[in-house]
């Protein structure tokens, strides 16, 4: 006997047992119900995902890319950051007004005392020529005249070396407003913000060893201005307990200095004179020896900064971000041999 059962609700296909009436069969043979899990359902559905899949077109074989492929679709990017961004100089160009990155004080004491002892020495050198070479006594063995013209060749060269001390001091360094150039190109095309061109404006001492000279007044580009050294020397910075000492110390010492003039109040004038005749000398030496200056090469041509009695924007900082620094190994090992001993004394 046959009769039709089906496999689950949602199968339409009826799967045909047999039922046998004869009694003699093994409890194994006999029909049992068929599971949802069974070859029917399982084989629909295999067969259904192998069509799908064999109906699937081929994807075509991707070729990999060349390896310059990604670094030349990054470029545009990095470029477009690099003209969005201004650098230091041309934020400084941006202003409406020139920026001073440096500036000298006039020195006064510093040239009179170089062009005094310039003016001394050649004086003596003429002098000394005048008398004891063109017009000696009769009977002068010729050679005095020999020597006193060495000594005054020798008088007139220390006398130019004193003059030409002042000769190249840098007055100013300043950043020009770079308006005009930013709105309108050579040929009246826009100019990008990150073309801007940066213009130092530079007055500096002539190379004569002659006073009442005008300043000269040029510009330059910041490529072409290179320093021996950094004006700015990053020093150790002090820890907490140092801060507190040093505090400590500054305060103690106005302290005692107060005390001092206000117990001393007769001697005052005469130590007020002392410290203004040692800023004095001070100046003159500066003057004699050419002491606290710091070479520039502006242009192949050597120049001279001022260090010690100057103004610098930043400390320093501002020129050192702009201009061009290739370090004399000289002054560099000078530098370190002088942090070191700073640091020893710490």
């Amino acid at each position: 006997m046959a009769a039709s059962i089906l496999i689950c609700r949602g199968c339409a296909r009826p799967v045909l047992l047999y039922r046998s009436s004869i009694p003699a069969l093994k409890p194994s043979s006999q029909p049992t119900a068929v599971l949802r899990w069974q070859q029917p359902t399982l084989a629909r559905i295999s067969n259904r995902l192998y069509a799908t899949a064999k109906a699937k077109p081929a994807s075509p074989k991707t070729t990999p890319k060349a390896a310059g492929t990604p670094k030349t679709a990054a470029r545009p990017l990095a470029k477009s950051l690099q003209v969005s961004r201004l650098s230091y100089a041309q934020q400084l160009a941006e202003k409406a007004t020139a920026t001073t990155l440096y500036e000298a004080e006039p020195g006064k004491i510093f040239l009179l005392s170089s062009y005094m002892a310039g003016l001394f020495c050649a004086t003596a050198a003429a002098v000394n020529i005048w008398l004891n070479v063109f017009n000696v006594p009769d009977g002068t063995n010729p050679v005095v005249q020999v020597g006193m013209g060495l000594v005054g060749i020798l008088m007139a060269g220390f006398g130019t070396r004193f003059a030409l001390i002042p000769a190249g001091a840098i007055r100013s360094i300043k950043v020009l407003p770079a308006r005009a150039v930013k709105a309108t190109g050579p040929a009246g095309s826009r100019v990008s913000p990150a073309a801007v061109p940066v213009r130092l404006e530079i007055e500096a001492r002539r190379n004569a060893p002659f006073p009442f000279v005008p300043l000269r007044r040029f510009q330059a580009d910041p490529n072409d201005v290179v320093m021996k050294a950094r004006m700015y020397n990053r020093k150790t910075a002090p820890s907490e307990h140092e801060k507190i000492l040093m505090k400590q110390e500054e305060e103690a010492r106005l302290k005692k200095e107060r005390e001092y003039e206000m117990n001393h109040l007769m001697t005052a004038p005469f130590r007020h004179a002392g410290q203004a005749a040692s800023k004095v000398f001070a100046s003159l030496r500066r003057g004699l020896i050419g002491e606290g200056f710091a070479p520039i090469v502006i242009g192949g041509v050597k120049y001279k900064l001022d260090i010690t009695l100057a103004y610098a924007l930043e400390e320093g900082r501002a020129l050192d971000r702009i201009v061009k620094i290739e370090e004399d190994p000289i002054v560099a090992r000078l530098a370190a041999e002088a942090r070191s001993q700073e640091f020893i004394k710490v």
